[in-house]
């Protein structure tokens, strides 16, 4: 087993990290350690690569690992952190809305703040994780007030939340 106690980089925050994943994506001479969501938050972990490498992660508390983590870059192994696709709702104005935005945009944030989700930013759109699909008919309901004024669907990705908007999740 390979042990793991600091991340080295990050290939898709660290320009350095990212010249030098392109370089081994080009053999195709990488591994990946795939985990879910909650598993990033873990400071102490154990993990098989795609390619079968036991590995073991101690890493000092309040560090988090993330997607596109570098946890070895040798001339032997290359290995980083891929975060599994899950489940999430994307919320957005409507094209041609002339209603006041900044009033929905409060009141969608109240609401799925209320429900405790940790949120993304990204495209002029809220993203938030759901547990199974059937929650798009929850929160069609939650959002009765201002329903006409936004477009929701179901998408799977890799969700990674607003740093400052990273709350616990309360699971139903």
């Amino acid at each position: 087993m390979i042990t793991i106690y600091s991340i080295l980089g990050n290939i898709f925050h660290d320009k350095e990290w990212n010249e030098k994943f392109d370089q081994v994506n080009k053999t195709n001479s990488f591994e990946t350690i795939k985990l879910p969501r909650s598993d990033l938050e873990k400071t102490r972990l154990r993990a098989k690569t795609n390619q079968g490498t036991d590995v073991g992660i101690i890493l000092n508390s309040g560090t988090k690992i993330q997607n596109g983590d570098v946890l070895i870059s040798n001339s032997d192994k290359f290995i980083i952190i891929q975060q599994n696709p899950e489940k999430v709702i994307s919320v957005k104005k409507k094209d041609k809305i002339e209603a006041n935005f900044e009033e929905i945009l409060i009141l969608l944030g109240h609401i799925i703040g209320n429900r405790h989700r940790p949120i993304q930013i990204e495209d002029n759109k809220i993203i938030f994780p759901i547990l199974a699909e059937s929650e798009l008919d929850i929160f069609k309901k939650l959002f009765s007030g201002i329903i006409d004024y936004i477009d929701m669907k179901i998408e799977e990705r890799i969700f990674e939340p607003h740093g400052e908007m990273n709350v616990h999740e309360h699971k139903s």
